[in-house]
């Protein structure tokens, strides 16, 4: 039998290993990695690990911190933009997580704070992000474009089969736990997010139930656009219009280096270009729930490169974008050169 440890030393052992064990993530931090253990699942499934389970071990943990913790700061502390903890699980359509926030009475007490857009949970659940990306940015749907998709809608794909609405669902958890419900702010608030959103379906906001004027908005939109891709329809836009940009400027930003970003691949260079010389572009990128959405480009070299030039990077970049899984709901900036010889 081998001897046994002394009381005190057992007592010591145990608090070194506390103290190099790894601090438990926050909320926050459990619903920004959420994303993109999400994405890894749809993109590489591995048996018996779904999109559900990951998303109810977070909302476990969230559970069990406010049992172990009633109130605690950590569940409510809002990030550089305002946003909860509520705010996110609302955004990335996480329905458990959601319920998990909403069982501690002090989430439930400020349901209704607003971030810095002045948004609540209510309002931005009405938005159904997840679902409505082309509603907001009907420019995505350009052949430039496309390769952004293809991420986003693995994701909507899971929302849309799911047994019962996950944006209803949503809807109504928060207004089950007290939300208050204000339409005509959230169409405000709609249109300060989305500039870009067409007539006809500002027409159509302005006389209809949002939330679902915009999810079968976007719809439409997605299941027209992938039908005419498929065919290969020359009706399809190569890309958006020259002066539309996708990211508001109120919105703050950081630096990629600044974000926990587990893909980041290289821009892989495309053959088929005559040209030599270099170009720089300056970024301006947004992410949500491990995948960019979005993006804006200005170009910075000097002189004037040739448009065939400037959009031969472009899609590179595109592509390479696609790519990254980055944390939370963030926008970026990244500058990338290229030289020919």
């Amino acid at each position: 039998m081998p001897p046994r440890l002394p009381a005190a030393l057992l007592l010591l052992l145990s608090a070194l290993a506390s103290a190099n064990a790894e601090p438990a993530r926050t909320p926050r931090q459990l619903i920004d990695g959420l994303g993109v253990e999400i994405r890894q699942i749809l993109e590489a499934p591995k048996p018996g690990r779904t999109p559900e389970d990951a998303e109810r071990a977070v909302a476990q943990q969230i559970t069990a911190l406010a049992q172990r913790s009633p109130g605690d700061d950590s569940l409510f502390d809002a990030d550089a933009q305002g946003r909860t903890p509520l705010l996110l699980a609302v955004s990335g359509a996480y329905p458990l997580v959601v319920r998990a926030l909403l069982a501690d009475p002090i989430v439930k007490a400020r349901i209704n704070a607003r971030d810095k857009a002045g948004e609540t949970a209510w309002m931005v659940a009405n938005f159904a992000p997840a679902m409505t990306l082309v509603a907001c940015q009907p420019g995505a749907l350009t052949l430039e474009r496309q390769p952004l998709l293809t991420p986003y809608l693995q994701r909507m794909s899971v929302l849309m089969t799911a047994r019962k609405s996950v944006v209803a669902g949503i809807v109504q958890a928060l207004e089950d736990a007290g939300a208050e419900a204000d339409p005509d702010a959230a169409r405000k608030a709609w249109f300060v997010r989305c500039p870009n959103t067409t007539p006809e379906l500002r027409r159509a906001i302005a006389r209809g139930d949002l939330l679902t004027t915009l999810v079968n908005d976007a719809l439409d939109r997605q299941l027209g656009f992938n039908k005419a891709y498929r065919v290969g329809l020359t009706t399809i836009p190569q890309r958006p219009p020259q002066d539309m940009r996708f990211i508001s400027s109120v919105r703050e930003s950081a630096q990629v280096r600044d974000l926990n970003c587990p893909q980041k691949p290289r821009p892989a260079l495309l053959g088929g270009l005559n040209w030599q010389g270099s170009i720089r572009f300056k970024t301006l990128v947004a992410t949500r729930a491990g995948v960019v959405e979005t993006v804006d480009f200005t170009t910075l070299s000097d002189g004037d490169p040739p448009p065939a030039v400037v959009n031969h990077f472009r899609n590179i970049l595109i592509r390479t974008l696609a790519g990254y899984q980055c944390e939370g709901d963030r926008v970026f900036e990244q500058e990338f050169e290229f030289k020919v010889d």
